[in-house]
């Protein structure tokens, strides 16, 4: 504690003297840089650099201190201009996997920049289609600013427990004993107890998206003095980063398909239409019949109307139910079909007379048999569907459903019955101004173009769905994207040998750790197109790929 009162008194007398901790760094308008490393120091700095260890090097001595995690408080932080920090990147090409990236670089901060009363504060900014998105902050305390934290907190702590303050209460007293917060949610804060030079090994995992073809990093940096003095870092060089991704492959040639056209075609609805029992007239008043004969009127007007087809005939099939006998319900399926037509005469014109043709169906027993079938609630229906299939005599039928069944006969009686009770309308249409029966036409295939398109901007799964079936070499640069290796060389395997195929099985090869296979695939890419080559240099998979 005597310490911490010389420091802080001496914090003070420099005040009084007219000059701050941080007054020569703002004189020297010290800047960061940002730098790009050669393939040798990347290697050296991934093997040096194990995230999160600070590295400090002082005089001919090397440490490495771990992170400590600290708990999340309120963060109030004054800041100066620190002196010049640099970024080195590992790479300048980062190779995209699932949808995401992972930019990394090493942060390195001269002694110059720290001071056992300072606080210094760097954040990493990621610059995306003119958006800035900040980072997880670096924080590196002195050992006296540190001290200052710790007993600031004690102070708190210690009023806390004596008074026992409401929520309103402890804030204000929080305000009042803590001057300098703990950092919270920073990817580093460590102490360091005397100035040294400092390099840190940040990584941070991005997703991807159509924008992200290229991606910035900047640095921006504060620090804290305990004379509350402090100076905010010019704006630091742009470090660049081009994400390599397979979508440099997409073929984007527009796919056609063939499309059969037939001379003839036929349309077919299934109404309803009630009727009152025994009889065969057709009423607009019953039930949902005036709903149901608009149906048939609009469908008609419909297809006599459109100019590509004309109606060639109109097949109106009338059924009954087999509730009742056989030749009864025969009859009524008769009349109800000529009413019907009769009715559609009155309202549309007399050209129905010659158009519609009346056919009838006295019991609709096929469509009973499917309904029952499809009916799980019918405990006894494969019984039903069995004495259906075996007895010829529909009278029969009926009758020994109705005696063996009865709670099953009553179960179709009130819910399958209305549905046989059925009209059909069959429209056979013939394309106007066609001779052959057939003819076949290229059209775009829509729904496989939407995929390149998605895939295009990155949306690889929406992409994966359009594109699968065709198993070709779009479907592969999805596959790869989404980091399906396996599955995408078994695609390529059937697919027509050239540079790009070759090329893309060398990527999935040095995914799946068959490098040497993969260097084969590469040389063969190469030889095909020397282009290859080049594009090979700025792929970070295949360098990994070509080491020996």
């Amino acid at each position: 504690m005597n310490k911490n009162r010389i420091a802080t008194g001496v914090c003070c007398m420099v005040l009084f003297c007219g000059c701050s901790i941080t007054g020569h760094l703002e004189r020297r308008q010290y800047r960061a840089d940002v730098l790009h490393v050669s393939r040798e120091q990347r290697e050296r700095e991934q093997q040096a650099y194990q995230p999160p260890v600070l590295k400090i090097e002082r005089d001919s001595n090397r440490f490495y201190l771990v992170p400590t995690e600290v708990q999340e408080n309120g963060k109030r932080i004054m800041a100066m201009q620190i002196q010049e920090v640099t970024i080195r990147a590992r790479a300048r090409t980062l190779p995209e996997r699932l949808g995401k990236v992972t930019i990394d670089f090493v942060i390195d901060m001269p002694r110059q920049l720290q001071g056992t009363c300072r606080s210094v504060v760097v954040t990493p900014y990621l610059h995306k289609y003119g958006e800035a998105h900040p980072l997880q902050d670096i924080t590196i305390r002195g050992g006296l600013f540190s001290r200052v934290q710790q007993r600031d907190y004690w102070q708190f702590d210690k009023y806390v427990r004596v008074f026992a303050p409401d929520s309103n209460a402890e804030a204000h007293a929080f305000a009042r004993f803590v001057k300098y917060p703990y950092p919270q949610g920073v990817r580093l804060d460590s102490v360091a107890a005397h100035p040294g030079h400092i390099s840190y090994y940040y990584s941070q995992e991005v997703p991807t998206d159509e924008t992200s073809k290229t991606m910035l990093v900047t640095l921006q940096g504060r620090v804290v003095a305990l004379d509350d003095s402090s100076y905010t870092l010019p704006p630091s060089d742009t470090l660049t980063y081009h994400v390599s991704s397979m979508l440099s492959f997409v073929d984007t040639t527009t796919r056609y398909k063939i499309k059969v056209i037939n001379k003839y075609a036929t349309v077919q609805d299934r109404n309803y239409i009630q009727f009152l029992v025994n009889d065969t007239r057709v009423l607009d008043t019953l039930g949902k019949n005036a709903a149901q004969l608009g149906k048939i009127q609009a469908r008609m007007a419909e297809l006599i109307a459109q100019q590509e087809f004309y109606v060639d005939s109109v097949v109106l099939t009338a059924s009954a139910s087999p509730e009742g006998r056989f030749n009864r319900n025969r009859t009524l399926a008769q009349g109800r079909a000529h009413a019907l037509k009769g009715y559609l005469q009155e309202r549309i014109g007399p050209q129905v007379d010659t158009l519609v043709r009346v056919r009838w169906v006295a019991e609709d027993w096929p469509e009973l048999a499917a309904r029952i079938r499809g009916d799980e609630s019918l405990p006894q229906r494969a019984e039903i569907l069995e004495l259906i299939a075996a007895e010829k005599d529909p009278d029969r039928r009926e009758q020994v459903i109705r005696e063996r069944y009865p709670a099953e006969y009553q179960n179709i009686k009130e819910n399958v019955y209305p549905w046989l009770r059925a009209v059909t309308m069959r429209y056979d249409l013939r394309r106007r101004g066609m001779i052959r029966d057939t003819i076949h036409t290229r059209e775009v295939d829509t729904a496989y173009m939407r995929g390149v398109d998605l895939l295009q901007k990155r949306r690889y799964a929406k992409a994966l769905y359009n594109l699968l079936e065709y198993r070709d070499r779009n479907t592969v640069v999805t596959l790869l994207s989404l980091g399906h290796d396996a599955q995408a060389l078994e695609i390529l395997a059937g697919l027509e040998k050239s540079a790009t195929t070759e090329y893309l099985k060398a990527v999935a090869c040095s995914r799946l750790g068959r490098k040497a296979e993969g260097r084969e695939h590469f040389l063969t890419a190469c030889g095909m197109d020397e282009r290859m080559q080049y594009r090979g240099n700025l792929d970070p998979e295949i360098t990994e790929l070509l080491k020996q």
